[in-house]
């Protein structure tokens, strides 16, 4: 699973795929970087690799979810991002993280960049069900 970590936050799955959903100006878009059909290349941004966007009709009923990653490493429990180069980031208020080679992040907390197939890492993805944040009474819903 470490191999495909999503990103974490919000998604919608439009024909049967899952794909990050960000709110644009006035409306909402479904965000990829593969070129896909119905999706248009998005403006261009320095340094950044190419995206592509579908614009979400506001009368659009969508399946949408938020993902979130938590698992342990070594044990320690820890909060997990996509990172690069084949890794994770890993994030944890658990004091034992200093002796296992996490560094000092913020006050009371600890970061590590662990490889994705470390055998003492495990990741659980969470998918937690959300309402269409434009067809809600909040117009600019959680982003």
């Amino acid at each position: 699973m470490t191999d495909a970590l999503e990103k974490r936050g919000l998604h919608a799955r439009w024909k049967g795929v899952d794909y990050r959903l960000v709110h644009k100006g006035s409306g909402w878009v479904l965000q990829t970087d593969r070129a896909t059909p119905g999706f248009d290349e998005a403006a261009f941004t320095k340094n950044a690799p190419a995206r592509f966007e579908r614009k979400v009709d506001p009368t659009e009923k969508l399946e949408c979810f938020r993902i979130s990653h938590s698992g342990s490493y070594r044990g320690i429990p820890v909060e997990i991002s996509p990172s690069n180069q084949g890794r994770v980031m890993a994030v944890t208020k658990d004091p034992r993280a200093r002796e296992n080679g996490f560094d000092s992040f913020e006050r009371d907390a600890w970061v590590k960049l662990i490889p994705a197939n470390d055998r003492d890492l495990r990741i659980t993805e969470t998918r937690t069900p959300v309402p269409a944040p434009w067809l809600g009474a909040d117009p600019g819903g959680r982003r």
